[in-house]
């Protein structure tokens, strides 16, 4: 433990790229190779470490990682230090939310990852919109989080204390279950209220929507999650939004269907899984919580890895338009087979981590009642349906006769990227037993 502050100290008082990296990766064995079950970790009341917040844990690192590694171009740009002190700030937010025990500081570190996003979107985003899409994201998340916070207030009076082991519920207070419910909906984001997230990734930088995609959006699940004692007094008021997000995850799919913009289209996609993530947290059985922790983590990885992508094509033709993006196959073919593995991966082919996440939630969502049954379906083909829209628009068709003489191929640094995108997806696929 005192080596993972001291870690975090260094990379941000030292905030040099090659000692941010280099200290990313010597954390990860000592993490993996401490035994939780004798540590301090497991003993100290302050520490709430369980199989869902480590595989959360290990994503922010590997997330954290893989943003700072494709965003070397801002080395050669003025104020290079205040981004990776931004991004060593994201870091020990996350995860301190996904470590701690205390409801309040649950709350601080929840409400704090907003401060470093946004200077992150407004301080190195691609137009001239990005304030905006700053404000949007900086309000939603406001308008959520004022009432969680009286009403933690309210749940510590109500408990004497603060600490996730000993809080219950006593009262089946309806505007409790509102205000904590409703902060998390905004963050995951559940359908009517995700209008912020496709602003925000169009104008953040690469790494932004790399973070936001991967991580950000998993606090709202980690924190359903974590609140659970709450929602199960008001199963009758989770049907709204479980009815709210099966109709969002298909409106989203049918929206996909629409959009030119490539970073707009991987943006609502998000939408739709994350529909499936609350509706499986929120019915709360063994499977498919399960489940959700594994679509969480596949969809972390592989919608960030088609960031980067969509980032690899913006960079060189200078356009994210899918009428102008065309014929890739034919310029560069190597980068057209990681558009197809993270496409077919996006929509849950084998052998992929969200094929089993699917199946775990199909499974889940129809034991609990069959009307899903339809919307399921059409949830599914529509998934398939935009991830071969994605992937024809951008790799057949004729080449656009402006870009075709700009393009270059990639180096050895993005095939690299892409490779730890879509090795841990395939990995866990392997090994299920992370999940149980």
């Amino acid at each position: 433990m005192f080596y993972f502050f001291v870690q975090l100290m260094l990379l941000f008082f030292f905030p040099a790229w090659m000692c941010f990296l280099l200290g990313l990766l010597m954390f990860y064995p000592v993490f993996f190779c401490y035994s939780f079950s004798f540590s301090l970790l497991s003993k100290n009341s302050f520490i709430c470490l369980d199989y869902f917040s480590f595989i959360l844990i290990i994503l922010t690192f590997w997330i954290v990682f893989l943003s700072v590694f494709s965003s070397f171009y801002i080395m050669e740009m003025p104020f290079s230090n205040f981004f990776l002190k931004s991004f060593s700030l994201l870091m020990i937010f996350l995860v301190m939310f996904f470590l701690i025990n205390n409801l309040f500081f649950f709350f601080f570190f929840f409400e704090s990852t907003l401060i470093p996003t946004l200077y992150i979107i407004v301080g190195w985003g691609n137009n001239i919109e990005r304030v905006q899409s700053g404000m949007y994201l900086f309000f939603y998340t406001l308008f959520g989080s004022m009432p969680m916070l009286v009403s933690i207030f309210f749940l510590g009076d109500l408990n004497s204390c603060l600490n996730f082991s000993f809080l219950e519920s006593f009262y089946s207070l309806d505007l409790l279950y509102l205000f904590f419910i409703f902060s998390f909906m905004i963050k995951m984001p559940m359908f009517l209220v995700h209008s912020w997230l496709p602003k925000a990734h169009v104008e953040a930088p690469v790494s932004g929507s790399m973070i936001l995609a991967g991580v950000l959006l998993k606090m709202g699940g980690y924190g359903i999650f974590r609140l659970s004692f709450i929602y199960k007094n008001f199963l009758t008021f989770n049907l709204v939004w479980i009815y709210i997000s099966i109709w969002g995850g298909l409106v989203s799919s049918i929206i996909c269907m629409r959009q030119v913009d490539l970073k707009s289209l991987i943006a609502f996609s998000s939408v739709a899984h994350m529909s499936m993530v609350i509706i499986g947290l929120l019915i709360y059985s063994e499977t498919t919580i399960s489940g959700s922790l594994m679509l969480m983590l596949a969809h972390g990885l592989c919608s960030s890895g088609l960031f980067f992508l969509a980032n690899l094509i913006y960079e060189r033709s200078g356009s994210r338009s899918l009428f102008l993006n065309k014929g890739l196959l034919s310029l560069f073919p190597s980068l057209s087979m990681w558009w197809f593995i993270f496409c077919s991966f996006n929509m849950a082919c084998p052998p992929s981590l969200n094929l089993i996440s699917e199946i775990f939630l199909i499974n889940g969502l129809v034991s609990w009642s069959f009307f899903f049954v339809f919307f399921l379906m059409m949830i599914s083909f529509m998934g398939g349906v935009y991830n071969l829209y994605l992937y024809t628009a951008c790799n057949h068709g004729m080449t656009f006769s402006s870009i075709s003489n700009f393009v270059n191929s990639c180096v050895l640094r993005e095939y690299l990227i892409l490779y730890l995108h879509f090795f841990p997806i395939f990995f866990f696929f392997l090994k299920l037993e992370f999940f149980f």
